[in-house]
């Protein structure tokens, strides 16, 4: 008889590894100050947060994030190493609507050095490991991996080739979606030279290994960050970490390692994390840090059950008699099949494909029914 679900099998697992690390439960409210989530907002991933007035008429927030409490509860001189089991308040990825989303993960604020970062990333690995194994396994076999980007090194390239700060998040937001000709286009209309342009649009192209990043040195500072990569991939010795700088974070905050994992099953990643020194110092706190999250409420929208869907969302309408219904019934669709959700449009009162979800859309609104 099976006691746990696959969600609570792992975390209960996940929970016995970071403790073995010496990390330690982290608890929050469910509460912090309005205007702290505005002061940290950029290094938010949601831009939405859930605001009310306490009986004070002060102006409270319901927490669209755990990492901004850790780092600022975290005292200057000590290491801070914590792992939270918390639920965060923010869009789901499933349906577009305010949830409240379960969410694990660990920080590592204080003396992080090149150890403390690859105990970090092991712990992301086998975190990634776990999900797969137990929620995604078939006949015992599974996959996954995480592919590591490095902010310093995307940084170091930029500047030796003199990318100007008004081209950098251009240059970012292409890297982001491997886009190698809208790099190029962008730097050589910003006056990088050719084979600055060229170099820099490599980036979106590469896939593997630290050996292959010599071609893309261009000073001591990209010597040293493939150094550190050759440290941190020797000691993971895994064929499913790759090196990868289509992962990209806001370079006023995260300043070193960033990484990302994935698992065969799951359409987008299901762990984040990298190296976030640059918030510490805007916090007033000399100090460096690093960690990751795990997003549990993919596990279970994607975790595959005996009965076989044709589709994740059926998204009904009921009217589409002109050019501006079809339009708002195509965006409200388009949102899911980006965020890469399988989704079939049909009519009120059709026979309907099997789905996991059906969302009602009325022109205005979608309602989950």
């Amino acid at each position: 008889m099976k006691i746990f679900t696959e969600s609570e099998e792992i975390i209960y697992k996940l929970r016995e590894l970071y403790e073995k690390y010496g990390y330690r439960r982290f608890k929050m409210s469910k509460f912090e100050e309005y205007d702290f989530y505005m002061e940290y907002k950029k290094f938010l991933t949601t831009q939405n947060i859930i605001s009310f007035n306490d009986l004070d008429g002060s102006l409270l927030a319901l927490k669209p994030d755990i990492t901004l409490s850790i780092a600022k509860n975290a005292k200057e001189g000590e290491n801070t190493k914590v792992y939270y089991n918390e639920n965060v308040y923010r869009v789901s990825h499933n349906i577009h609507e305010y949830k409240e989303i379960p969410q694990m993960g660990i920080e590592y604020i204080g003396d992080v050095d090149i150890y403390a970062e690859c105990e970090i990333l092991r712990l992301a690995h086998d975190s990634v490991e776990e999900i797969a194994k137990t929620a995604f396994a078939k006949d015992g076999e599974y996959t996954y991996s995480l592919d590591i980007s490095h902010m310093g090194f995307v940084s170091a390239l930029l500047a030796h080739y003199g990318v100007s700060e008004g081209t950098k998040q251009g240059v970012l937001e292409s890297l982001g979606k491997k886009d190698s000709e809208g790099i190029r286009t962008t730097c050589l209309a910003d006056g990088v030279p050719a084979e600055g342009a060229e170099k820099i649009a490599s980036l979106a192209e590469f896939h593997g290994s630290w050996e292959g990043l010599a071609a893309l040195s261009v000073c001591e500072e990209t010597e040293k960050i493939i150094e550190e990569l050759k440290i941190v991939m020797s000691t993971l010795g895994a064929d499913n970490v790759k090196i990868d700088f289509s992962i990209v974070n806001d370079m006023s905050y995260y300043n070193g390692i960033v990484f990302q994992g994935f698992v065969q099953g799951i359409p987008r990643n299901v762990l984040s994390g990298g190296r976030y020194g640059n918030l510490l110092a805007k916090m007033g706190k000399n100090a460096s840090a690093c960690g990751f999250a795990l997003y549990l409420d993919l596990i279970d929208l994607y975790r595959e059950s005996e009965e076989h869907f044709d589709a994740d969302i059926v998204v009904l309408y009921e009217d589409a008699s002109s050019f501006e219904k079809i339009s708002a019934i195509e965006e409200a669709a388009n949102f899911y099949r980006e965020n890469g959700f399988r989704v079939v449009v049909a009519k009120k009162g059709s026979v309907l494909p099997k789905a996991k979800k059906i969302i009602e859309f009325d022109g205005e609104k979608e309602v989950l029914v």
